[in-house]
């Protein structure tokens, strides 16, 4: 049985992404913001849909001759996992303020 790896820094950045935007988001919009290359973007996000992390839909293009995207949502369980890692961070930063002498 493998043990569960921990969230790299780029599934973290894309899981805040997604936990602040506020509707979905599509691919070269999670690309912008957390600056993540695609070749790293799209395996990623296809894994984490096949984890229930996540979940795309086929949008229609808005402006006619683009071909139609995918848009990415959290999950509910996704949004627990987003919401516990930004937790963990923030508890991580607490603890090394607090242990930095002033």
């Amino acid at each position: 049985m493998r043990k569960p790896r921990a969230p790299s820094k780029a599934t973290k950045q894309a899981l805040m992404a997604l936990l602040n935007a506020p509707e979905s988001l599509h691919g070269y919009e999670i690309m912008q913001i957390t600056g993540i290359k695609p070749g790293t973007l799209y395996p990623m996000l296809a894994r984490l849909e096949d984890q229930a992390i996540l979940a795309s839909q086929w949008q229609e293009a808005s402006v006619e001759g683009r071909p139609p995207r995918h848009i990415y949502s959290l999950t509910e369980a996704g949004r627990i996992l987003a919401k516990s890692l930004l937790n963990e961070e923030h508890r991580v930063c607490d603890q090394r303020l607090r242990a930095k002498p002033i």
